[in-house]
């Protein structure tokens, strides 16, 4: 009987091994990207590129899960391969952009709380100076007020007559690309042995 345990415990743990392989190695990554352009609230759903769609805050939450396409976005002088951070806000290139909220269709928020993501021009269908919407941008702060940490996006309702930038999130998973530098830095690491990523 503990043979047999001990077996099942093994190929299970050798089967979640190698899905966790596949997902953890960067597999399956979504790309998203913040426009160039900028658009008042009821033109932005049709404000991304083919193969992607405005994005909900909810697909843009956990960053580490995506990757940011700097060919196709919004490009800051010291985001490298990364997305803008509102770090780089200045003048009209303020690296915020419109999101989806995952609500009903709402343009005013009476509370007017500053982080509210209530709004959406009446589901991006106006672009009134009466109305608003929800942006969002990646905070420029690794901690908040006491030490906490800071949450990693940040935003709050905008007047849907001022034109913002769009997030953007890819329609499918992506496989992540080899780099051949990495490959030879592995490589070398372990004294010449041909390992795959």
């Amino acid at each position: 009987m503990r043979t047999v345990v001990f077996v099942l415990a093994v190929a299970l743990g050798a089967a979640g091994c190698a899905a966790m392989r596949g997902s953890g190695s960067g597999a399956g990554l979504r790309r998203f990207y913040l426009t160039s352009g900028t658009f008042p609230g009821n033109k932005v759903l049709d404000a991304c590129g083919r193969g992607y769609h405005m994005a909900s805050r909810f697909e843009l939450l956990d960053v580490g899960m995506l990757r940011y396409d700097a060919h196709a976005g919004f490009q800051t002088d010291d985001a490298g391969s990364g997305p803008p951070s509102h770090a780089a806000a200045y003048g009209t290139q303020d690296p915020s952009g419109w999101v989806r909220t995952g609500g009903s269709s709402r343009f005013t928020d009476a509370s007017d709380r500053q982080g509210s993501a209530l709004t959406n021009c009446a589901a991006w269908s106006t672009s009134s100076p009466e109305a608003y919407g929800t942006v969002a941008y990646l905070g420029d702060r690794f901690t908040a007020a006491g030490g906490a940490v800071a949450p990693v996006w940040d935003g709050g309702a905008e007047r849907c007559d001022v034109p913002h930038h769009v997030w953007c999130i890819g329609d499918q998973l992506v496989e992540e690309e080899r780099h051949p530098d990495r490959m030879r830095y592995r490589r070398e690491r372990r004294g010449g042995e041909d390992l795959e990523e």
